[in-house]
This record gives C-alpha cells, sequence and structure tokens, in this order.
C-alpha cells in the first residue's frame, strides 16, 4: 500500500467513528426527550454533525 491510500483509510475510518459517535448521541436523545422535552433543541445540531461526517465519508471516497 502506498502512503496516500494509508492516509486515504485513516480518514475514512476516523469519519466512520465520528458519524458513529454522532449517531450515539442522537440515540441518548431520544431516550432523554422522554424526561426532558427542553433538550430536543439539541437536534438540529446532532443532525448537523450526523450529514457533515457523512458528506466526510463522500467526499474521501471520492479522493483518488
Amino acid at each position: 500500500m502506498t502512503e496516500s491510500s494509508d492516509s486515504k483509510r485513516s480518514a475514512y475510518i476516523l469519519a466512520m467513528v465520528n458519524v458513529g459517535i454522532w449517531a450515539i448521541a442522537l440515540i441518548a436523545l431520544v431516550f432523554l426527550m422522554q424526561d426532558f422535552p427542553g433538550v430536543k433543541r439539541m437536534y438540529p445540531i446532532l443532525g448537523g454533525g450526523v450529514a457533515v461526517g457523512i458528506a466526510l465519508i463522500g467526499t474521501i471516497s471520492k479522493l483518488k
């Protein structure tokens, strides 16, 4: 493997982990909303984090 493919693979793995963390936070938000309805204002922030992470994964996969 070349150095650029190793870098691409590392960036891809880190982006996947990032999206996983945002997704876990969204799941936790669903449970928190049952007891504290005010936390639903956090949804745009967490949803935006997931969206940016998915866009990052798409960009990384298009790199040569």
